[in-house]
């Protein structure tokens, strides 16, 4: 079952139903613990970076290691995995290799397109995506018989099905273009049906072996070749929508080969490089063992193989991998390109068993902090081709808690699956709804997993290095002062009444990512700054930088300063308050209001729930807006709901902009009346009214430019109308 993110009723309804997965008990060895596994990855992969590989690096053998290298930058604690994978890629200028159609030669493209989805720079799908327009303009018509190959031009052997489709369907998923997957898709079962042995569940490893023998008489499947096939199974599913027409048909090949992989393991754990005679190769091999440890733990926490019967294989695996780990961390057991797979040694190593490692590792993890506990397990989808940084996730947790037995707001716990981390959380109570917070980054069309489980004894639980934060400043003439790791904001209270009275929000520039009002407030000298930010921005009697009040016959009706306030929520990753306003005259009617703000970290706009008392109308037409300055003409408006502006903050402290922001549900008026920008919606009473507002200061690093504050506001409206889907199906 799918759900948008907004939709929290559908959410408890199906949480209830107890889409869970349910305790397992497994004794896990020493090699199983969560430190032990991230311990010897760690070690194995700074072993290959010390001793870098005699290929070049845009071949297929970097491509492999560089997948098991990116899955360990996210779990380790070191940045010198992430620098050494962008130093490999501005190497290679992030181009492919040299033959236009052969999978091996775009294989590294897995690297460069997890780079782009989580650095955002568009020279890393450039020559992805350049090289596959032009396969698609000049599709190969060959057949897969080897002696009509023209350069390997199509999927001919079956290692490719993990060099290139995973490519293929990852570029589809970051640029929304369906036409990349449709390719995959037709090449894929193209091959498979030519290779595939549907009584063996097996891979060929070109058509050269169709009708080959081994000495027992059994049939000839080569262990790295079908490792290679399942694992790029499990690589393309990720990428692949769950509601892909042929989806199925990938999940079902999946299970018959993890079937039988299980089926045949042997009892020592690794497999052997001819898969159905281990008797004439008698050595254990690792990089297929690694891709078949990679696989089978991989649909265990996908919820594609019972946990019963396949944890006992791969913890089997896995201890056998670990054994062919020197005590320098150089990998041994890896059958080398064209050797005599029967020759099998401990010296012997390659880039491509350190990938398949990494991989292993990077599930076998996950299996070791679960440790059969219960989770809930959810997927969430982002259904645009926009980036979504610090988006929120807000699950009900006394639904959660029912399909996840076990879970109190003290120890519930969020993990990741890209990361392999558990995530900053944050417990809110909403009107008497407990509600369960944590945010994700998620690239264009990308898929996430996560288990909200309880928290893992063995693995520290994260502290939020930043934090939103909001408070009432009674010190300051009853100010209301908030703030996240990008912008702060305040309004005023009843005590400057006195000396100003306005609505309005002031925005203040912000330059660092730590709490400031605290040490602005105590310092009393906001108004300059001293290199973090402060208060250059002026309000007077307006709605300032996005606030909202009744627009009566074309005329702002703006109250006094707030009455009282409530802080209801206060961080780390939102922070909520109320404002409540005594009633005033809105032309002939009297209104009342109670104004609700919540603020995210990584957000640089509020959410704000307005409700409007009348006791003489059922609508009462309200306008949000930006008061316009005579420093500044520079608007931004979008019919579909957008209105910001770029006004330079004083004479010594650059720009700032303004925005606003409505769903797509909302009808609103755009106009200019009493020297404000506004969008004008004619409102039921008693009804909240949501809207965002914010603001940016063009000192901090995020934003420099108008442009670069107008594709902010555009990319928050997408985000807004589009929300990302939850799927806690198992």
């Amino acid at each position: 079952m799918k759900i948008r993110a907004g939709d929290l009723l559908t959410l408890v309804l199906m949480l209830s139903s107890g889409c869970a997965i349910g305790q397992q008990s497994f004794e896990q060895p020493e090699q199983m613990q969560p430190g032990q596994i991230k311990s010897i990855m760690a070690k194995v992969a700074d072993w290959q970076l010390a001793h870098p590989s005699r290929h070049d690096t845009k071949d297929w053998t970097h491509g492999a290691l560089f997948a098991g290298l990116s899955a360990w930058a996210q779990m380790s604690d070191d940045d010198k995995y992430d620098e050494a994978l962008m130093e490999f890629g501005q190497k290679n200028n992030w181009q492919l290799n040299t033959r236009i159609y052969h999978a091996d030669d775009y294989c590294v493209g897995q690297m460069y397109l997890e780079m782009y989805s989580r650095f955002k720079d568009p020279n890393m799908l450039k020559g992805i995506k350049d090289r596959f327009d032009y396969i698609l303009a000049n599709r190969s018509a060959v057949s897969l018989h080897i002696d009509e190959q023209q350069g390997r031009d199509r999927w001919w052997w079956c290692d490719a099905l993990f060099m290139g489709p995973p490519v293929w369907a990852k570029l589809a998923a970051v640029t929304g273009e369906q036409r990349y997957l449709e390719f995959m898709n037709e090449e894929w079962w193209y091959t498979t049906e030519y290779l595939y042995d549907t009584s063996e569940h097996l891979y060929f490893r070109d058509e050269s072996y169709l009708d080959k023998r081994e000495a027992n008489g059994k049939k000839v499947f080569w262990s790295r070749g079908n490792g290679w096939v399942l694992a790029g199974l499990a690589r393309v599913l990720e990428s692949m929508p769950r509601d892909y027409k042929d989806r199925p048909r990938y999940e079902k090949l999946y299970k018959e080969m993890a079937a039988k992989i299980a089926k045949i393991q042997p009892k020592e754990g690794l497999w052997h490089s001819s898969l159905l005679d281990p008797v004439s190769y008698p050595s254990k091999e690792s990089s297929g063992s690694g891709f078949y440890c990679y696989g089978l733990a991989w649909g265990i926490n996908h919820g594609y193989l019972d946990e019963i019967t396949y944890t006992p294989a791969v913890i089997k695996a896995w201890q056998g991998l670990v054994d062919c780990v020197h005590p320098d961390g150089k990998l041994g057991f890896v059958q080398q390109i064209g050797a005599d797979p029967r020759r099998v040694t401990a010296e012997q190593t390659e880039t491509y068993g350190v990938g398949s490692f990494l991989l292993a590792g990077s599930e076998v993890y996950k299996i070791a902090v679960r440790k059969g506990a219960p989770v809930q397990k959810l997927s969430i989808t982002n259904p645009i081709t926009d980036f979504r940084d610090s988006e929120t996730i807000s699950l009900s947790l006394v639904e959660v808690e029912k399909a996840a037995t076990g879970l109190t707001k003290e120890n519930v716990s969020v993990f990741d699956f890209k990361s392999n981390r558990l995530l900053i959380t944050q417990v809110i109570n909403n009107e008497g709804n407990l509600q369960l917070l944590f945010q994700t980054n998620l690239a264009p069309g990308e898929n996430k997993t996560f288990w909200v489980m309880k928290q893992p004894q063995e693995v520290l639980k994260p502290i939020s290095k930043t934090t939103t934060y909001c408070r009432f400043v009674p010190e300051r003439k009853d100010d209301f002062a908030w703030e996240n790791d990008r912008v702060a904001f305040r309004m005023y209270g009843p005590a400057l009444e006195d000396e100003t009275i306005t609505c309005g929000i002031d925005a203040w520039g912000k330059c660092v990512s730590y709490p400031v009002i605290d040490k602005f407030y105590k310092d009393g000298h906001y108004h300059e700054n001293h290199g973090e930010g402060g208060d250059f921005y002026t309000v007077g009697n307006t709605l300032g930088c996005g606030g909202m009040a009744p627009f009566v016959n074309g005329k702002i009706y703006l109250p006094r300063n707030f009455k009282d306030w409530k802080v209801i929520a206060n961080g780390p990753i939102r922070s909520v308050f109320e404002l409540t306003y005594a009633p005033w005259k809105a032309g002939p009617e009297t209104v009342s209001e109670k104004k609700r703000i919540s603020i995210d970290l990584g957000s640089n706009l509020n959410k704000i729930e307005c409700t409007y008392t009348c006791d003489d109308t059922q609508q009462l037409p309200v306008a949000a807006g930006i008061i316009l300055r005579d420093s500044s003409n520079e608007k931004f408006t979008e019919p579909k709901n957008i209105t910001g502006y770029w006004l330079p903050a004083d004479a010594n402290n650059g720009m700032i902009g303004c925005g606003v922001v409505f769903g797509q549900d909302i009808q609103t008026k755009l106009t200019e009346a009493d020297n404000h920008l506004l969008m004008v919606v004619n409102q039921p009473i008693q009804k909240p009214l949501i809207y965002y507002s914010g603001s940016c200061w063009n000192e901090n690093k995020d934003f420099k430019t108008f442009e670069q504050w107008k594709q902010y506001l555009n990319n928050f409206k997408q985000r807004i109308d589009n929300p990302v889907i939850i799927d806690s199906a198992d």
